[in-house]
């Protein structure tokens, strides 16, 4: 049996590995796995983040409380001035009646931003409930579809491991360069062999030149590549 009988013949039981393996990853349980797993992850992360909005809301609101202190404190300075030491004149009464009405204006406006923020955090928290809930949900039914896909695993590994050995008995009778060409191709196209058939590249569908034919059809053991789609051109 020539070299490019051999490697055909390889590259059959190769695919018949990677189609195995491909069903074992595009399996629905575990895709569904997959997709729990995560929106699980999403889910902790989004947590995450209003655990920290919450506490920047919660480091604003003891900003806040401690301008409501000063406000309060510059208020019964006042009152005291007041009494200590009443207004002169008109113009001092005016000038205390101001400076009361803007310490009242303050203290409205960090009311209403505490208010805000407490209506914020609320939200924040009550989203937070939300998603732990949810996440929860989430890690449940992962470990439950996981303990469904750890039984029906190893029977899938196992026929996996049985269609590598057979396609790797037959990698072992072919030289090494032939092997690294192969599995070079195989990087950027699959399958990475194809037939000539009637002047075309059976995995493109292509004719080819009349130089590349030539190439093929009077190669020894070498292999030719598709102009078109990259793929080794065996002559079988």
């Amino acid at each position: 049996m020539d070299q490019h009988t051999m490697l055909w013949e390889y590259q059959q039981e190769d695919m018949k590995a990677d189609k195995l393996a491909s069903e074992i990853r595009r399996s629905p349980l575990r895709q569904k796995m997959e997709n729990d797993r995560n929106q699980y992850m999403e889910r902790q992360k989004q947590h995450k983040q209003l655990e920290e909005q919450v506490a920047v809301l919660a480091d604003r609101k003891d900003a806040i409380r401690d301008a409501l202190n000063r406000c309060e404190e510059q208020l019964k300075g006042l009152q005291n001035r007041f009494e200590t030491n009443p207004p002169a004149d008109l113009d001092e009464v005016r000038n205390l009646i101001s400076e009361v009405n803007k310490c009242h204006e303050t203290i409205a406006n960090y009311e209403r931003e505490m208010k805000r923020l407490v209506h914020e955090a609320n939200n924040h928290n009550q989203r937070g409930m939300s998603l732990r809930t949810e996440a929860a949900r989430l890690r449940g039914e992962f470990e439950q579809l996981k303990t469904q896909y750890d039984k029906e695993m190893p029977a899938k590994k196992a026929a996996l491991d049985a269609q590598r050995a057979v396609a790797q008995a037959k990698a072992d009778e072919l030289p090494a360069s032939l092997m690294e060409h192969y599995l070079r191709v195989k990087k950027h196209i699959t399958p990475p062999l194809s037939r000539l058939i009637n002047g075309q590249c059976s995995g493109c569908n292509t004719s080819l030149p009349s130089a590349v034919l030539h190439q093929v059809r009077n190669a020894n053991d070498e292999l030719v590549e598709c102009v078109s789609c990259g793929r080794l051109i065996l002559r079988i």
